[in-house]
């Protein structure tokens, strides 16, 4: 099915508490490798001021919630090569696997710096996808 907008919009709304928030993937980082032996001075950080997973929607209406690690390369400009994005660590669903693989193409990060140059780098992206929790309704009591 083909992602429109208004899908997009939807389904990030619905998912993005569900996302390893934004702020706790920044710090969770797995350093992978570098272009040479000596650690960068700063890993890469995610710029994305939202996340840009598509939510499996007929897994989110089963309340199905799963996680998948990406391995990223990200290159010296902070763009995740998209031939090199691969599933570290596979979710139960392969169609949660396909989301964050499709979604990883929009990433864009501030590139890892070694020495005052941008780099590229190789790091674990953990992406969780969670339903929230669905608010309990009050019954109205006017009906009564």
């Amino acid at each position: 099915m083909p992602v429109t907008p208004a899908r997009r919009l939807v389904v990030m709304a619905l998912a993005t508490t569900a996302l390893a928030g934004c702020e706790q993937v920044k710090s969770t980082f797995a350093s992978l490798r570098g272009s040479d032996n000596s650690p960068p001075d700063s890993l890469p950080q995610l710029l994305n001021d939202s996340l840009p997973f598509d939510y499996p929607i007929g897994l989110y209406l089963q309340l199905i919630d799963d996680s998948v690690t990406l391995r990223l390369h990200v290159d010296q400009f902070g763009r995740p090569v998209p031939e090199s994005t691969r599933v570290e660590v596979h979710a139960k669903y392969p169609q949660f696997d396909t989301a964050a693989v499709d979604g990883a193409r929009e990433l864009l990060f501030r590139p890892a710096i070694r020495k005052g140059k941008e780099i590229p780098y190789t790091v674990l992206f953990p992406i969780q996808f969670k339903v929230p929790l669905l608010p309990v309704v009050p019954k109205d009591s006017t009906s009564q």
